[in-house]
C-alpha cells in the first residue's frame, strides 16, 4: 500500500499538467467529500466556489470525479507511447476454472544434446555451465586421428583429380590433332570421373564429422598443410548451458553426450488431474486448446498464461491422476525446471456477461470504479458492482452497461488526479 501510494505520488506531481491542474489563483477553501452524483448535463454546467464552471476549475473537478485528458496521454495511431487506452465494454463468455496443481519442466522439443560425432580427446572447452550460447558457436574442440585420415583422403583425392584432369585436358588436344586415339580421351574422362566421385565422398564424410563448409575448405586447403587438426563442435541451436559432462584432456566417444543445451523461451508444465475432472477437460478441448494460467511460489504476483496442448492416457494408479502437459512461453527465464505451482485451467461458459478488462477496474475504501468516458477528453469516475472474477476481466453486475467507453488502460493514471485529495493536493490555504 505504501508503494502504490508513492507511485500516486508520483504520477500527481509529474502528470497534473497534462491535467490541466494549475493552481487557483484566489486560493480555495478545504474540499470535502465527493458531490453527489449528478446528470451529465449537470457536470457540466454545476458551477464551484470560484464562481465558474466546476468541471473547468483546476483545482474543484476533481470532487466530481472528473479527469480531463490531454491528447498526449490517450494513445492512437499517431501516438502509441500514450498511456490511456479506452474500449467499449461489452459482453463476454462467462468463465469457470479448474484449479490444478504441477511442476514446471523443459520443453524438450526445444532440448538439444550435443555429442562429437568422431572419437577424440577434448582440447579446449569454450562454454561453461549456465553459459548462453547462439547457434553456432563453438562449444569445445577436440584432436582426432579419425579426423586427420579423413582431412588427408579428401587432399590426396583432390590432387589425383587434378592431375586426371589435366590428362583429359591433354588427351582431348592430342585427339584434336589425331595424335591419339579416342579410346584414350575416354579412359582418361572415366579416370577423372572417378576421383572426382572420391573427392565428393571424402568432403561429405568430413561434413557428417561436424564441419561447415567453411572450416572444410580452410582444413582441406594446401595452407593447412603439415598443421594439426582440431574438430569444433558447435551449437545446434540457441539456448543455456543446463548439463556439461566433460573435461580437457577427456577422451570421447562419436554419439557420447557430453553437453545439453535447452532453450528456456518456453517451458513445459505437466499438470496433475484427477479423474473425477477429466470428462470436463476433454469436453473443453473439443472447443480448442484450453488456456491455463500459472502461478508460482517464487513470484506470487505475476500470471503466466499458456495452453494444454496434452492430455495423459495412462491414469496413475497411485493417486488416481492423469498428466496434462501445457506449453508456456518464458521470454524472461523466469520460469525454472523443477519448480512447483499451481494452476487454473479457463473453461469457456455460453451464459453471456457484461465485463471489463481487470487494469480498467479501481478501487477506493472498498468501493469499485472504473473510468467511463462521457464528452471527448473527460472521463468520469463511474462506481460499479462488481461480480465474478475471470482470467483476464471482472463481471460487472451495476454501473456501466453495454457500449459505454471506459478506460481500459492507464486508468491509474486517472485515479491518482480524482484522489488528488487524499494525498495533499488540492487548493491550500
Amino acid at each position: 500500500m505504501k508503494t502504490q501510494t508513492l507511485i500516486t505520488l508520483i504520477l500527481t506531481t509529474f502528470l497534473s499538467p497534462l491535467f490541466g491542474a494549475e493552481p487557483c489563483a484566489d486560493g480555495c477553501g478545504s474540499h470535502g467529500a465527493a458531490a453527489k452524483p449528478k446528470t451529465l448535463d449537470e457536470i457540466f454546467k454545476v458551477q464551484c466556489e470560484h464562481k465558474i464552471p466546476q468541471s473547468s476549475c483546476d483545482e474543484c473537478r476533481y470532487e466530481l470525479g472528473l479527469v480531463k485528458l490531454d491528447p498526449s496521454l490517450i494513445r492512437s495511431e499517431g501516438n502509441t507511447n500514450g498511456l490511456i487506452v479506452f474500449d467499449v465494454v461489452k459482453k463476454q463468455s462467462a468463465q469457470a476454472f479448474l484449479t490444478l496443481n504441477g511442476e514446471v519442466a523443459l520443453n524438450e522439443t526445444a532440448l538439444a544434446h550435443v555429442s562429437p560425432r568422431v572419437a577424440g580427446a577434448v582440447k579446449s572447452i569454450k562454454v561453461d555451465l549456465g553459459q548462453q550460447v547462439k547457434k553456432g558457436d563453438v562449444l569445445f574442440e577436440i584432436e582426432s586421428p579419425e579426423l586427420g585420415l579423413a582431412i588427408g583422403m579428401c587432399r590426396k583425392n583432390r590432387a589425383l583429380a587434378a592431375l586426371a584432369l589435366k590428362n583429359v585436358d591433354r588427351e582431348k588436344a592430342l585427339v584434336a590433332k589425331k595424335l591419339s586415339p579416342e579410346v584414350d580421351l575416354i579412359d582418361a574422362q572415366m579416370k577423372y570421373d572417378e576421383y572426382r566421385i572420391e573427392v565428393e565422398s571424402a568432403e561429405n564424410a568430413l561434413r557428417v564429422m561436424g564441419l561447415d563448409e567453411v572450416t572444410l575448405e580452410t582444413l582441406t586447403s594446401d595452407r593447412a598443410s603439415g598443421k594439426h587438426f582440431l574438430l569444433p563442435v558447435t551449437a545446434p541451436q540457441d539456448g543455456i548451458v543446463i548439463q556439461k559432462h566433460l573435461d580437457p584432456g577427456e577422451a570421447t566417444a562419436s554419439g557420447k553426450d557430453v553437453l545439453t543445451i535447452a532453450d528456456l523461451s518456453s517451458v513445459w508444465v505437466w499438470l496433475n488431474v484427477y479423474e473425477q475432472d477429466l470428462a470436463r477437460l476433454l469436453g473443453e478441448t473439443k472447443k480448442g486448446s484450453p488456456r491455463v494460467r500459472i502461478t508460482t511460489l517464487a513470484f506470487p504476483a505475476k500470471t503466466f498464461e499458456g495452453e494444454i496442448n496434452l492430455i495423459g492416457s495412462m491414469l496413475d494408479e497411485h493417486d488416481r491422476t492423469i498428466k496434462v502437459r501445457a506449453v508456456l512461453k518464458n521470454g524472461e527465464a523466469l520460469l525454472r525446471p523443477g519448480m512447483f505451482c499451481s494452476a487454473n485451467v479457463v473453461f469457456e461458459m455460453p451464459e453471456k456477461v457484461v465485463a471489463v478488462p481487470k487494469a480498467a477496474l479501481m478501487s477506493d475504501e472498498g468501493t469499485y470504479f472504473v473510468f467511463r468516458q462521457i464528452r471527448d477528453g473527460f472521463a468520469l469516475r463511474t462506481d460499479v458492482e462488481v461480480g465474478r472474477v475471470f482470467a483476464d476481466s471482472v463481471e460487472i453486475k451495476g454501473g456501466v452497461a453495454e457500449g459505454d467507453k471506459i478506460v481500459a488502460e492507464g486508468a491509474f493514471v486517472c485515479k491518482s488526479d480524482v484522489l488528488r485529495e487524499k494525498m495533499g493536493a488540492g487548493c491550500a490555504d
